[in-house]
């Protein structure tokens, strides 16, 4: 029986580290008993950059919005996954690394310059197709796979291709102003001619931000979501539920006891940070679910 060393992390012994980045948004104790590594995307305001979660919190970032500062943002360069890369691979680790979707962030494409530079073939790089929990619920199964039920490296890779065809995201925004403001709304945009007065269903598809469905009002919007969501789950079943928020606390905490009741189910609570609420804004609500199936 192997013999466990408590100064070790689960993670140590499978020879395997996973890397994300910081619009996973997941929780501190996953990403601490996996020894997960993650690249802060970046928030700038006016001539000032801080890291997301490292150099601006959440609560700072949101109060930064509603006084109307108007924030970019922007991926990990090159040289920050190289510094996260070049010691796990000298110390003898294979890397899985799964982001941001690359239609809606330039991150990969930084991922992939540094495992080039690099030179190691042991550098496996994945795109979520999502963000915020569909790309964080990705990784709790890559985890569960390599370090709970201990499948190969080899038997991971080949199925996390597979991981987003559970996922699904359904999100309503206050205000399509911050979407439109730096083009994320991708194939969206056909509903921008009358942005102040539609509250559209919005979803991600092939990792792109697209609208679904039209409701006239947000409390309309809000119970099509649960009966979208149910439709799928019917079909697929379900194994992780999240209602993720803004700068809504209330808002979401109402919903997600609302979901509770429509699944009979704990649903857990997500906030977006300030790399996500900068393109959603501070009133966003959103479903995020991983399917059995």
């Amino acid at each position: 029986m192997e013999k466990v060393n408590p100064m070790k992390r689960i993670s140590d012994y499978r020879g395997v580290k996973i890397v994300t980045d910081s619009t996973c948004y997941m929780p501190q104790e996953i990403i601490e008993k996996y020894d997960i590594k993650v690249a802060p995307l970046y928030v700038r305001f006016g001539d000032t950059v801080y890291k997301e979660h490292v150099d601006i919190s959440d609560d700072d970032h949101y109060k930064r919005l509603r006084k109307g500062e108007l924030p970019d943002t922007t991926q990990p360069s090159p040289e920050d996954f190289t510094k996260i890369y070049k010691p796990l691979i000298e110390e003898g680790y294979s890397i899985i690394s799964i982001h941001i979707s690359s239609g809606i962030s330039g991150t990969i494409n930084s991922a992939n310059a540094a495992k080039e530079a690099l030179g190691s073939p042991d550098i496996h790089i994945f795109d979520s197709k999502f963000t915020s929990m569909g790309l964080g619920f990705q990784i709790m199964e890559i985890a569960r796979m390599l370090y709970e039920e201990r499948n190969s490296k080899e038997e991971v890779l080949k199925e996390i291709p597979n991981l987003q065809k559970h996922m699904n995201i359904f999100f309503l925004v206050g205000d399509l102003f911050w979407l439109a403001r730096l083009g994320r709304i991708g194939k969206a945009k056909a509903i921008l001619g009358n942005v102040v007065k539609i509250k559209p269903i919005l979803f991600f598809d092939d990792g792109v931000v697209n609208a679904l469905e039209q409701p006239r009002t947000m409390k309309r919007g809000k119970e099509r979501m649960i009966e979208l969501t149910k439709d799928i789950v019917l079909k697929k079943g379900l194994k992780y539920i999240t209602v993720a928020w803004g700068d809504n606390k209330e808002e979401a905490e109402k919903y997600r006891e609302f979901c509770e009741n429509s699944f009979g189910v704990p649903v857990s609570l997500t906030r977006l940070g300030p790399v996500i609420g900068t393109h959603a804004g501070p009133e966003v609500l959103s479903i995020h679910f991983y399917t059995e199936k």
